[in-house]
């Protein structure tokens, strides 16, 4: 008699394979699994989610929706059949998903997020009435009465009402912050100091760099990074990758015994490079470049200027205020411990500001700086720049059938557009709506640029910020 499959064990495994972005194996192995059970709304899930990371599309919908067909119109189910047909720009579809989801399980935040990216909800509505029940339930998680809290700041904030819309958001970052253990500061590597010019001309290759296809688009997350991936992906020889965090992995797995002189000196003697066994297959021969747009590179990619100094590196980086605000009004699902403080915030972006100064002067390597605003207002101006630095033509790689502009998508300043939405200066400024709000980031901010080192802050409770006198109310 067949052993019956051990499928809580088989689903953490393919889970892990698809957040590792390993979607050929969590594909194979989540299809096998649907060939026992086909009533599992998660192996349909995982299925989907593999498909999509493997670009074909059309064959993830197909599977969300035999699930659906096979789960009843599992509520999780819609919702993600809904993100995708969002990110092809079928907006009156995808809101069918989410409104169908919701109906199901009044409780799935995720659904309410979908539905914000193409229509407001109003405060008089009973959807606002249920996030409110969901946020003070005191029965739920504290990350889970945060979604519902973050959801409410944007309703409240589209709707005018800024003071109560950030009230919202503040008790929200509370809440997501209560579940994360250690240290909330953002974190430099300690080897970014140490990586001046003279240390790469101290450390000179002693071969050739292998060839490697990567493109590091680095910057905090909400600085633009994002939508730059947008513009190189309109080239045919360019695949966006998101976040693989590749340089990140390499410096990771670097001896921890050996100091930065001693590792440097042994990579760079090696005629191989760790980093390209990191790299997946591109998909496509003519393919040249894979962009990595993960925000853990920022302070590691002295470790790619020794490996690999011919590897192209674009630095995003946006006005302090609206990039504060952006993440403070950002619900990660992971990572970021700094986004739940306005103060630790302030010193993340003045760090991020230091660490591309820094790479600026000292990387060997193709770069090309990109502030917010210029991108938003001038796109095309810099896709020819990218262009440019890559040494590729202008050519676009055509529009999937039933593409275009995401005319109907809304932009917000914790959302991103997933390559649908068109590139707007509409979130320009949108921070000064909340200029006395923010003045705990700002002040943050000024001390820390004002801190000479390169290198993490002390841990909140012992930071010790200049004080300033406060005007007396008139």
């Amino acid at each position: 008699m067949p052993q019956r499959p051990d499928y809580k064990t088989a689903l953490a495994v393919i889970r892990e394979q698809v957040q590792g972005k390993e979607f050929e194996r969590s594909l194979r192995e989540s299809t096998l699994l649907l060939e026992q059970n086909s009533n599992m709304a998660e192996l349909w899930s995982l299925q989907g989610q593999s498909l999509q990371g493997l670009g074909r599309l059309a064959e993830a919908e197909a599977s969300y929706r035999n699930g659906l067909g096979a789960c009843r119109d599992a509520p999780r189910l819609l919702v993600q059949l809904g993100h995708l047909l969002s990110r092809q720009n079928r907006g009156d579809e995808a809101c069918d998903c989410f409104s169908r989801a919701m109906a199901a399980d009044a409780s799935l935040t995720d659904a309410y997020r979908g539905l914000l990216n193409f229509r407001e909800i109003p405060l008089d509505s009973p959807e606002v009435a249920t996030l409110l029940k969901l946020a003070l339930d005191t029965e739920r998680s504290h990350s889970a009465r945060a979604r519902a809290l973050f959801l409410l700041g944007q309703i409240y904030t589209e709707s005018g009402l800024d003071n109560p819309g950030f009230a919202f958001y503040e008790q929200a970052n509370r809440f997501a912050a209560k579940d994360i253990a250690g240290n909330r500061e953002y974190q430099v590597s300690p080897s970014a100091a140490v990586m001046d010019r003279q240390f790469f001309q101290r450390h000179p290759r002693k071969h050739p760099a292998p060839a490697c296809p990567l493109l590091v688009v680095a910057g905090l997350p909400r600085s633009g990074k994002s939508l730059v991936e947008t513009l190189l992906a309109q080239h045919p020889r360019v695949t966006a990758g998101g976040e693989l965090a590749l340089v990140r992995k390499l410096a990771a797995n670097l001896p921890t015994r050996e100091n930065v002189q001693a590792q440097a000196a042994r990579l760079a003697a090696e005629p191989g490079s760790p980093l390209v066994a990191l790299c997946p297959p591109l998909a496509g021969r003519d393919v040249r470049y894979l962009v990595d747009t993960s925000p853990a590179n920022l302070s590691r990619l002295g470790w790619l200027g020794l490996l690999h100094p011919d590897i192209p590196v674009v630095l995003c980086h946006r006005a302090p205020l609206d990039l504060g605000l952006a993440l403070f009004f950002k619900n990660f699902r992971s990572g970021h411990r700094y986004s739940y403080q306005l103060a630790t915030i302030g010193r993340a972006i003045a760090l991020a500001e230091k660490l591309i100064a820094h790479w600026r002067a000292a990387l060997p390597n193709p770069l090309l700086e990109i502030r917010y605003e210029t991108l938003v207002s001038e796109p095309a101006a810099v896709r020819d720049q990218l262009m440019s630095l890559l040494a590729l033509d202008a050519a676009r790689r055509p529009a999937p059938n039933g593409s275009g502009p995401g005319q109907n998508w809304r932009v917000f300043p914790s959302r991103s557009l997933d390559a649908v939405g068109e590139i707007s200066p509409a979130l320009v400024g949108f921070a000064k709506r909340f200029r006395h709000q923010l003045a705990p980031l700002v002040r943050a901010y000024e001390d820390e640029l004002a801190r000479p080192r390169l290198s993490s802050p002390p841990e909140s409770g012992g930071y010790r910020e200049r004080r300033r006198k406060r005007p007396t109310a008139r």
